[in-house]
């Protein structure tokens, strides 16, 4: 596999959680060069845009005003990325989109996923969720659930104590996701390169990319769980009928959907992932890539919970546990 595309990541939090503060010292360091950003603003005035260029003038960096990007009408995003990968000189390494404080994270990977065209521009890397310390509250629990990786803001504000509990929080709402400080200024290849494919290497990376742990999770405050399904080697048309039964059954309440499977028709195990309705093209892996296991990963909603135990049953689960 080839690295050939630039890795597209999103980085999602609320109104003034910081995510321009974290993208502008990013941008900054010498090891992102060759990193475009899109700024998303919901209202007419972009001002983050301003900002980032400033933090980083030889940046590339584009605005979309008026509207969150998972919802707005058209397709705007693709055509910035296809503008800002045509004006570069030399190819862009990485592109990053600042959500708009408004938008849903598992929205926008969704409507990313839904794009055939961005699809075909960029590879899918991470979705990150930025967790302001000062308030923890008002993070949204979609965007921890659903993060491949989760960075504490202004936790020099609130002391040691009280991050430290707050890391604890998140934690329990995704025991998957690595969590970095802010003010610690993250290495760009922990915090990123969380998708199927290596970004250094350009080789498949299943074990990283699922991080499955073989238990269900649940979020106490929010009802938002992980459910993680170990399973024997399925006929792909048959799991992908079943995954579309669950999908059909949990409707809204189903956010994302990882998985590495083992097809008895074929040696070489399948990475297929699903961001609300939306189902990216299956890849095959490695022979060897899964290990030997399946295993799918699915988070939702409570009430979604009905509607994920019955396809882990139709599956003949051998694992499927819940921690409260």
């Amino acid at each position: 596999m080839t690295r050939d595309r630039p890795a597209l990541s999103v980085i999602g939090g609320g109104l003034g959680a910081g995510k321009t503060t974290l993208i502008a010292g990013l941008v900054s360091r010498p090891d992102m060069a060759g990193t475009g950003v899109v700024v998303n603003e919901f209202g007419a005035l972009g001002i983050d845009d301003l900002l980032i260029s400033e933090a980083a003038p030889g940046a590339r960096v584009a605005l979309l005003k008026n509207g969150c990007v998972c919802c707005r009408p058209g397709n705007d995003l693709s055509e910035a990325v296809r503008a800002m990968i045509a004006a570069q000189s030399t190819p862009l390494q990485r592109i990053l989109v600042e959500t708009s404080g408004v938008a849903d994270l598992s929205a926008v990977i969704a409507r990313i996923g839904a794009d055939h065209v961005l699809r075909a521009l960029v590879r899918l890397d991470a979705a990150i969720a930025v967790v302001d310390a000062t308030a923890p509250g008002e993070a949204r629990p979609e965007h921890i659930a659903c993060a491949d990786r989760i960075v504490i803001s202004k936790a020099d504000l609130v002391g040691q104590a009280a991050a430290e509990r707050i890391r604890r929080q998140l934690a329990d709402m995704n025991p998957t996701a690595p969590i970095f400080d802010a003010q610690a200024l993250p290495d760009p290849d922990a915090l990123f390169n969380a998708g199927l494919i290596d970004s250094r290497s350009g080789a498949a990376q299943p074990n990283r990319w699922l991080r499955a742990t073989g238990t269900l999770h649940v979020s106490d405050d929010e009802a938002i769980r992980s459910f993680v399904i170990a399973f024997g080697p399925q006929r792909w048309t048959a799991l992908s009928e079943q995954i579309a039964r669950m999908s059909r059954s949990a409707g809204s309440a189903l956010l994302r959907l990882k998985g590495i499977v083992e097809d008895i028709d074929d040696p070489r195990p399948l990475a297929i992932q699903m961001v609300r309705d939306q189902i990216y093209r299956p890849v095959r892996l490695a022979p060897a890539a899964s290990g030997g296991k399946s295993r799918i990963v699915v988070i939702a909603r409570a009430t979604a919970a009905p509607a994920v135990e019955a396809f882990a049953a139709r599956l003949g689960a051998a694992d499927l546990h819940e921690r409260e």
